[in-house]
């Protein structure tokens, strides 16, 4: 039972300047957890936002921002939500956080690739909440984000950055003493963050066809309408990246469009007899690196009988040498394989 007596609201004035507040989206971006994170230790524990427009909208303030810095930063250090929250509120107001421990490569921050004005606002919370290793938090940013903005602007402008800067913050570890020839700092926050936006993709994915009203998403079912055939999405023999495929598979979703995964490393075999059996609109073939882009495969592919009606896209940086081939133009982006994918093939 929490007997703690509930703080006094302060009435922010309107338009000042001197006294920035937030809505609590915003703030669970500026902190790197999710909304309902938020509503949640305020139910519990008692910290949350005590400010208050003259209309009567509660605001978070730079102060409780502070103590909810201070929480999260309690909680990484593995103090119980309850009693971090507790310590948090009782430090004074402008008294630092504990610092989470800085390591080889540069500490907490992540170098995004963007000027702030082009950042996700965000980017920085989930990028925190990753270093942190909260994929609760992490989870909860994503699925709000993809809600809000859809797969396609939220994978451009949140998860590539945060996966670019991460891939950085990767990368300079591998110098720093100690690091092993590859490096080994950071790889977890990678795999934690990256196993989160497959999962939230998924989440998308599932909603999109909740809302559809329509939850058998597969190939000759009624998700859309009759002769629209499916995609099937493969990558290419040896490629283990997954994750822009999930990316297109949940874009995809979003727009209607039937789709089968296939994941990674589909050997050459295992796809001629996919597209055989299935016979889709359109077959995309994922290369990340030019080691794993076989155009001995989409050459294969296309010469299938049944696939004399199918698009067959080579996508990915692994096919950079190889753009536009057999008079199909390959895709530059997520925004450009799903713009080809509905329009020019399944006509959505």
């Amino acid at each position: 039972m929490n007997d703690r007596p509930a703080p006094a609201v302060a009435v922010l004035p309107s338009g000042t300047a001197a006294e920035p507040s937030f809505g609590i989206g915003a703030a669970a971006q500026r902190i790197g957890v999710a909304v309902a994170t938020l509503r949640s230790w305020e139910r519990r524990y008692g910290i949350g936002a005590h400010g208050q427009t003259p209309g009567g909208h509660r605001r978070y303030t730079a102060t409780d921002l502070t103590r909810l810095e201070h929480m999260c930063a309690l909680t990484s250090a593995g103090v119980p939500p309850a009693e971090a929250a507790a310590l948090a509120l009782a430090a004074p107001s402008d008294a630092p956080g504990p610092r989470p421990p800085r390591r080889a490569g540069g500490g907490a921050a992540l170098p995004l690739g963007r000027s702030a004005a082009d950042t996700h606002p965000a980017a920085q919370g989930l990028a925190k909440a990753a270093m942190r290793l909260d994929a609760d938090a992490v989870g909860g940013l994503l699925d709000e984000a993809f809600a809000a903005s859809g797969v396609v602007a939220a994978w451009h402008d949140l998860v590539v950055p945060v996966l670019f800067g991460m891939g950085r913050k990767w990368a300079n570890t591998a110098v720093a003493p100690g690091a092993g020839a590859h490096g080994t700092k950071y790889v977890e926050v990678e795999h934690l963050l990256a196993g989160c936006v497959a999962a939230a993709l998924h989440r998308a994915a599932d909603a999109a066809a909740t809302a559809r009203g329509k939850p058998d998403r597969s190939p000759g079912s009624s998700a859309v309408g009759a002769g629209v055939r499916g995609v099937l999405l493969a990558c290419a023999p040896g490629e283990l990246h997954t994750l822009p495929l999930e990316a297109l598979a949940a874009a995809l979703a979003e727009r209607g469009v039937p789709v089968r995964m296939f994941g990674a490393s589909l050997p050459r075999a295992a796809l001629l007899e996919a597209v055989r059996r299935t016979g889709p609109g359109a077959v995309v073939v994922w290369a990340h690196t030019a080691a794993t882009a076989d155009a001995d495969t989409v050459a294969a592919v296309r010469s299938l009988p049944r696939a004399r009606m199918t698009t067959v896209i080579p996508a990915g940086p692994g096919w950079n040498a190889a753009r536009g081939r057999g008079g199909i133009p390959a895709p530059s982006s997520l925004r450009d394989a799903v713009r080809m994918l509905t329009d020019e093939i399944c006509g959505i």
